[in-house]
């Protein structure tokens, strides 16, 4: 209905008649072309822009009272209107706020208005929470005819000072200022540089010289990189002392336990052997212990050094605690691989445990432990509960996880081990072909999915250009709208391996790092640059900004790229590798909805193609085929959660992405889940009262428009609403 017709008692029929007998009247231009309009729309209704039938004749009998349109200007008039319609109305009777927009759009038309004046500019009407402002400004135009020159000026004034504008009143108060002065003086750079100037100073706003505050952030970081050294430099130190004393007093301990159990069972002799043992063992617990306390680096070089010369009488066993020593050792600290080594050194070149072993040669019994003790360079030994050391009986294969101290172990890989095939360049991605041969074959691959049953996205398309013409997409989107499947798919279609790398930490996730073993731990990144698959980084905007500008180096897109690993491989660029990236943020940080994200650096920003991922009806109506009326709710609920966001100037949270449409259709389908209950968990839980109360207003006022199911959806959700908003929710209320 029209704005009008609170007042009237006629309908739209009757009242076109009635229009049309007063134009006629007329007997003029105007009327005629009115009328001749009139009657168009009447018979071709699907021609008419101006929706519903009743607003247009509340314009047509604004235009008729208005002197300002006599002549062929009442048409004109129409047409300008009719341009206007589809920025104000962009979901026609369905746009929020749809009455007062209507009231705000035949205003236009008055006297003096905006459609006399032909100043209506969308950008800056945007600007407006209350349409009506707009008309009130547009009021303090002095000249007809759209003046374009002053528009630009004027809209890109307001661009500038809206962000600083507390409300709607200091900014229309803003806006009648800067027309009143543009309109009055033809150096409109000087009046806006004046007026932007006024403006900033009475919002409190200084300018902050960017030399100073390059200064500042200089500062700043260079504190914040001597702090972390410092740090690191401490918890380094404090790590290496912590686990070498560990590392030696367990060594120690498990050799005095070896020694007491097998010479404990021989003659006389070798337990003079094993006093001397002790003795050269507490010996060497006490110049360790007074070596840590003296000097931290003697405890690394001397100290090691003395280990190497003891260790040698147990010959191949000593090799085998060595590397268990130095297993452990490698997992406390990388950096401490060469204390392993010098400890071995120290063990094998010792005198007086060469003089033992060669004792220990005149007793068979003793030869015999010694050769048992020998199988432990090809088994592993794990303690036993009571401090026993069992000795599997066979060796363990190479490669498999060796325990030690009750730890797992990963064996060394073979060095034999073979490196995968280099994979020829895919054809969908060869540069040789011309790429609209090469689309037309990606497309052909897409139909043969989709006649399967596969659903797209509105925006594959684009997302598959952007990754064939190696263009490093970002996908941009909120949660559950199908980033991650997409990204499936165009590997699908390309036939290539996609490898998701999640979000990127540390540099290493990218570089992968040198072991301190003298290995080289090879990331999944690695492979796909080197083998031409597709490196999924997800959730780009959650992880380290600092560890993301690594991506730098490989975002050049260069055919005969390449880069060095820390492994000192130099490694081609393989034509099929590319980067696909994802968050829910643009990558300007936080927002309402996605409150720990950061702010992805501006140089890796600028080497990725942004591309807006939405929800997609079209995804969720198939989806949800089986199952109409259940989507028809979807659809009403998520206009109500987008005109909540409006309403609170800000994202809204409990949105139904397209994750929800596919779990609510497999409740349904396995009935797992009544209707109450997929209402109460999919929408209701999380929302508080305020919430549910203004979506609940939103369906309520869409209820005329729902199916009769539908209907009874939205009453389940009506009745579990108001439960909550009225305190009768036992649940909520404890």
């Amino acid at each position: 209905m029209g704005i009008f017709s609170w007042m009237r008692t006629e309908n739209d029929s009757n009242r076109a008649e009635r229009l049309r007998q007063e134009l006629k009247a007329k007997n003029s231009p105007m009327g005629n072309q009115l009328s001749n309009l009139i009657q168009h729309y009447e018979k071709e209704p699907n021609a008419q822009i101006i929706r519903p039938f009743s607003l247009f004749l509340d314009v047509v009998e604004m235009v008729m009272r208005n002197p300002d349109f006599d002549g062929n200007a009442a048409a004109s008039a129409i047409r300008y209107g009719e341009e206007i319609y589809p920025h104000m109305f962009y979901l026609e009777d369905s746009t929020p706020g749809f009455d007062q927009l209507c009231i705000c759009f035949v205003e236009m038309f008055d006297t003096g208005g905006v459609v006399k004046k032909r100043f209506f500019i969308p950008g800056l009407f945007d600007l407006f929470y209350d349409p009506m402002n707009y008309l009130r400004l547009v009021r303090l135009v002095p000249k007809a005819g759209k003046p374009d020159k002053e528009s630009k000026y004027i809209l890109d004034y307001a661009m500038k000072i809206r962000g600083f504008c507390a409300g709607e009143e200091m900014f229309t108060a803003a806006m009648a200022s800067y027309v009143a002065r543009i309109f009055g003086n033809e150096d409109h750079d000087a009046v806006t540089a004046e007026a932007y100037a006024d403006f900033r100073h009475l919002a409190g706003i200084y300018s902050v010289s960017e030399e100073r505050i390059a200064r500042a952030e200089q500062k700043i970081d260079t504190v914040e990189i001597a702090t972390e050294r410092l740090s690191d430099a401490l918890s380094l130190s404090e790590e290496r002392l912590k686990a070498v004393n560990e590392i030696s007093e367990s060594a120690m301990r498990s050799i005095k336990d070896f020694s007491d159990r097998e010479l404990l069972r021989v003659t006389s002799r070798i337990n003079s052997l094993r006093e001397n043992m002790e003795k050269a063992h507490a010996d060497f617990t006490e110049t360790q212990r007074m070596a840590v306390f003296a000097e931290r680096d003697e405890l690394v070089n001397g100290v090691i050094a003395d280990s190497r010369k003891r260790l040698s009488e147990f010959r191949k066993e000593a090799d085998t605690i060595a590397s268990g020593v130095r297993t452990e050792l490698l997992r406390a600290n990388r950096e401490a691989s060469d204390v392993i080594a010098k400890t071995e050194s120290y063990f094998r070149d010792n005198g007086q445990i060469r003089e033992v072993l060669s004792n220990a040669e005149e007793s068979r019994e003793l030869n015999e432990k010694l050769n048992r003790l020998m199988l432990i360079r090809e088994v592993p030994v794990s303690p036993m509960p009571g401090g026993d050391v069992q000795i599997p009986a066979q060796p363990v294969p190479s490669g498999t996880a060796v325990p030690f101290n009750g730890v797992s172990v990963p064996a060394m890989p073979k060095a034999d081990e073979e490196e995968p095939v280099i994979p020829p360049v895919c054809p969908l991605l060869d540069q040789r072909i011309p790429f609209t041969a090469r689309f037309e074959s990606a497309m052909k691959a897409k139909e043969t999915m989709a006649s399967e049953g596969v659903l797209f996205h509105k925006m594959f398309d684009d997302v598959l250009t952007a990754v064939m013409e190696n263009a490093n997409p970002y996908l941009i989107g909120p949660s559950g709208c199908g980033k991650t499947f997409m990204v499936s798919q165009i590997a699908a279609i390309l036939e290539l391996e996609h490898v998701d790398i999640g979000y990127i930490n540390e540099e290493y996730d990218i570089l992968g790092f040198q072991t301190a073993a003298g290995g080289y731990s090879k990331p999944n990144f690695y492979r796909c640059y080197k083998y031409g698959k597709i490196a999924f980084c997800d959730e780009l905007d959650n992880g380290n900004s600092r560890a993301t500008v690594k991506l730098n180096s490989f975002l050049s897109n260069t055919e005969d790229a390449s880069y060095s690993f820390p492994n000192g491989e130099n490694v081609p660029r393989h034509p099929n590798f590319r980067i696909v990236a994802a968050g829910n943020t643009v990558g300007n940080g936080a927002d309402a909805n996605y409150n720990s994200r950061e702010k992805i650096e501006e140089s890796v920003q600028q080497r990725f193609t942004p591309i807006y991922v939405g929800y997609d009806n079209r995804m969720e109506e198939a989806i949800m085929k089986d199952h109409p009326d259940w989507f028809e709710f979807l659809v009403a609920f998520r206009a109500a959660t987008d005109a909540y966001a409006k309403y609170i100037h800000a994202g809204a949270s409990g949105i139904i992405t397209t994750r929800d449409a596919s779990r609510i259709c497999r409740y349904l389908d396995n009935g797992s889940f009544t209707a109450k209950k997929i209402v109460e968990y999919e929408f209701i839980q999380t929302k508080d009262e305020d919430y549910l109360e203004y979506l609940d207003k939103q369906l309520r006022d869409r209820m005329a428009k729902m199916s009769k199911p539908c209907l009874e959806i939205y009453k389940l959700f009506h009745e579990r609403a108001q439960e909550i908003i009225n305190g009768r929710d036992t649940v909520r209320t404890v």
